[in-house]
Formats: structure tokens, C-alpha cells, sequence
């Protein structure tokens, strides 16, 4: 018997809904659609984003915009619908100069977002919440990139995308950082040996479903996930969003783009609410105002997903690093999903106490930062 996966009691999720309906929604409409409370204000973006550029010049950390051209397929062990087109995937390259400028390929972790976020989880202008570029002054190299539906990546129709389809193109951007084929604003495009994927929520899962469908990567990194922790208050929200998806859903922006988006979270308090416990106010107040609209195909793929995943994770054979938030509203049992990989060649866990699902903006992300560094480290992938 499956327990605790996507399909839970319908008084749990009934229960949860009706707390959740109980919450007040603050503010008024924001630029994408969302509710804007008033709390700690954003920093400038173009300022902040200054700030950032002019810390990364200072420690010799380069930082590329990188694009890739993808074809939207889906040859995973996940079965579900693509509409087998060709995007392009944008991003950045964020690596200590030096190690991108050495004869031999280097290894580049390869970071994925989750449904109600974008590239900008990990590189959020505020000085120690920019995960790209506290990697980097560890010494390693990351690749972030909007995944398609998301922020400056192509946008096509949300329900044409769905997890395997993400799974595949994760794959098709790892045999382009180890070619070097790829395209690099105002540089060579630089070839990496080893490839370590990285995720955050359902980019955990995408990462989990890329690594055993085509067992090209040398190691994973999931935060924030769990196939069977999925808490009651995340199924509470995952059917009310199903809900708009079944209606069609809205357009990937504000009233313009492509149909069949949605969002996970209704409004700024409830996206505080699910993601926060104990944030640094100004990272927070930054993603507060960027909450993304998801594609409606990628989160009804997730129920087959589960499934499809409790099977075949003990396939994974490379090392995997799990990283849960203490009081995390939406994703709980570390423990009992680093058992799951049964076949991989070391399993590390970090709980950070106090924190939340979105760990990123918590007063834990240096804690994040350092084991998911040390972890590359002891690894092998520090060079």
C-alpha cells in the first residue's frame, strides 16, 4: 500500500482546504496577477541587481547568460503529453572565473526551480541569498536556468508541458554542457565533464525522474521533496490550483501569452504562509513579488509521477544529497525518502531547524549553502 502520497484521505484535503479558504487575502492585484501584501518592501530590483553584479566583478566570479535550444519530448520513464517543438531555455553560468578559464572541463551543478518559482530562487539579489554566487565564492560552478513556462524561457501553451517533457529537456541540456554546444553571451561556450542536477520542490522531482530515465548525471541534490511527504496543506493546494487547470487555466502572464497556467498559491499571504517560517525579510519581501505562475500539464503529471517515481527510485546509483526545512508546511519525511534510493552510492540528509519549504529565503540558506559545498566537495565535484 502506498502511504502518504499524492492520493491521501479526502477529510484530510477537505480539512485543509477549509483552513486555507479561512485565510484573509491581503493587497491588491500585482503586476502578475498575485495579491501584494504590505509588508517589508522590496529592494530596487535594477538596483539590488547592480549591487549583485558589482559583488560578483569584486571576487572575480563570472556570470553568463546562457541559452539552450530544446526540443519539448518527452523519452522518460514518465508518460505524458509534449508537443514535440522546439524552444529555447535561457540562464546563467555563475563559476569563479578561474574555474571556467582552465584547460580541463570542470563540474557544474545544474539547478531546477519548483512550481511557484523561477530562476530567480537561486539567485536572489540580496548579499547571502544569491545561491549561485555563494556557490561560487566555494569554489564550484552552477548553471540556474527558467525552465520552460517560466520567467525569460520560452512560453508555449502550459498544458503541451509536463514533467517527463521537463525530464527529457533536462537531459538534452546535459549532453549540451558535456559537448559544449550550447550558446554563451560575449563567451566560448565551456564543456563540463562531470554534471551534478540539482532541484527545489517538483525541480527535485524533475531531477529524480532525468536521473534514473537516462542515467547520464553524476549526482543529485533534492530540497524540498518528498514522493510520499506530501502534507495535507500541499494537497489542499494542489487541487484548488487542478481546479483552475481543469477550467482552462489563465495566461502565462499578466492577461496576455500563452493559456493553461495557474498558480499554487492564491495571493501573497497564502504563498508567505506555505513557503515561510523563518525568512530573512528582505529575501523574502524579492520573492514575494516574483511568485510564478506554473503550467497546468507539469502539475497534472505529478500524480502519475509519484507513482512512477516510488518504483524507480531505487534505480539511481549516484550519490544524493536531501536538504528538508524543519518546519517545512508542504514536504515533510526526509528521512523516510532518502530511504527510497536503495541503489545509489551514498545518501546524505540536512534538516535545517526552523525552516520552511522555501530555503532559499530562510535564515538557514548559508546553513543550505555550506552542506551543499561541502557535500560537491567530498564528492569529487570540486573542480
Amino acid at each position: 500500500m502506498l502511504r502518504r502520497a499524492r492520493f491521501r484521505g479526502v477529510l484530510g484535503v477537505l480539512g485543509a482546504l477549509l483552513a486555507l479558504a479561512a485565510l484573509p487575502v491581503l493587497g491588491a492585484l500585482g503586476r502578475d496577477g498575485a495579491a501584494t501584501a504590505s509588508a517589508a518592501a522590496a529592494p530596487d530590483p535594477a538596483a539590488a541587481r547592480r549591487a549583485t553584479a558589482a559583488r560578483l566583478a569584486a571576487e572575480d566570479i563570472a556570470d553568463i547568460p546562457v541559452r539552450f535550444r530544446v526540443v519539448n519530448r518527452n523519452r522518460s520513464g514518465l508518460a505524458c503529453n509534449t508537443d514535440g517543438r522546439t524552444y529555447t531555455i535561457r540562464g546563467h553560468l555563475t563559476a569563479p572565473a578561474r574555474l571556467l578559464a582552465g584547460t580541463s572541463a570542470p563540474a557544474v551543478t545544474f539547478y531546477q526551480h519548483g512550481l511557484a518559482a523561477g530562476e530567480w530562487y537561486w539567485r536572489i539579489d540580496v548579499p547571502g541569498y544569491h545561491h549561485s554566487e555563494e556557490l561560487a565564492r566555494r569554489g564550484h560552478a552552477s548553471l540556474t536556468i527558467d525552465r520552460l513556462g517560466y520567467g525569460a524561457s520560452d512560453k508555449p501553451d502550459g498544458r503541451a508541458l509536463c514533467l517527463g517533457g521537463d525530464a527529457d529537456m533536462t537531459h538534452q541540456i546535459v549532453q549540451q554542457l558535456r559537448a559544449g554546444t550550447y550558446r554563451a553571451e560575449r563567451a566560448e561556450p565551456v564543456r563540463f565533464d562531470d554534471v551534478v542536477l540539482a532541484g527545489h520542490d517538483r525541480g527535485a522531482q524533475i531531477a529524480e525522474i532525468a536521473a534514473y530515465s537516462f542515467r547520464d548525471v553524476d549526482g543529485l541534490v533534492l530540497t524540498g521533496w518528498s514522493d510520499s511527504g506530501l502534507t495535507d496543506e500541499d494537497d489542499a493546494r494542489f487541487f484548488a490550483a487542478l481546479t483552475s487547470c481543469m477550467q482552462g487555466g489563465v495566461p502565462a502572464g499578466s492577461g496576455r501569452g500563452a493559456g493553461g497556467y495557474t498558480h499554487f498559491d492564491v495571493g501573497a499571504r497564502d504563498f508567505v504562509r506555505g513557503n515561510a517560517a523563518a525568512p530573512d525579510r528582505r529575501a523574502l519581501a524579492v520573492a514575494k513579488d516574483l511568485q510564478s505562475r506554473h503550467p497546468c500539464g507539469v502539475q497534472v503529471s505529478q500524480l502519475e509521477g509519484v507513482l512512477v517515481d516510488t518504483r524507480r527510485l531505487p534505480e539511481i546509483e549516484v550519490p544524493v544529497a536531501l536538504v528538508y526545512g524543519a518546519e517545512d508546511r508542504r514536504v515533510r519525511g526526509g528521512e523516510a525518502h532518502r530511504a527510497r534510493f536503495t541503489g545509489a552510492s551514498g545518501t546524505d540528509l540536512l534538516t535545517v531547524a526552523g525552516a520552511g519549504h522555501f530555503l532559499g529565503v530562510e535564515h538557514g540558506a548559508r546553513q543550505v549553502q555550506d552542506f551543499i559545498a561541502s557535500w560537491l566537495d567530498e564528492k569529487g565535484f570540486d573542480r
